[in-house]
């Protein structure tokens, strides 16, 4: 006969994705003072300006602060083209100087 062994449940929840909430600072000083676990980051709203910090803590907790502004992105202009009959022309024009140039050199 086989040994009743008995099964042991799963005593760890199952892991639930919650998204995080945005954190407001006032200044860079704030930042630096806000309170984080080891290994971990977060990145902080500044209230008062268009900038964010980003601090990370080692495993250690000694932590770094980067900041960045954030900069308006201005649309791309589209490239622009030259026509067909632009191209014959400037086409046309250089044979014309180079044609020149070469019968300078030939009555010197």
């Amino acid at each position: 006969m086989y040994p009743i062994y008995p099964t042991i449940p799963n005593v760890f929840p199952p892991q639930v994705n919650v998204p995080t909430q945005i954190q407001y600072v006032n200044d860079r000083q704030s930042a630096e003072a806000y309170q984080m676990s080891p290994n971990s980051s977060v990145i902080l709203m500044d209230s008062n300006m268009p900038r964010f910090y980003m601090k990370q803590t080692d495993a250690s907790g000694a932590f770094t602060v980067k900041a960045y502004d954030f900069k308006e992105v201005e649309a791309e202009k589209p490239p622009e083209y030259v026509t067909k009959a632009e191209f014959e022309k400037f086409k046309a024009n250089l044979k014309g100087a180079r044609h020149e140039s070469t019968n300078d050199a030939r009555k010197q």
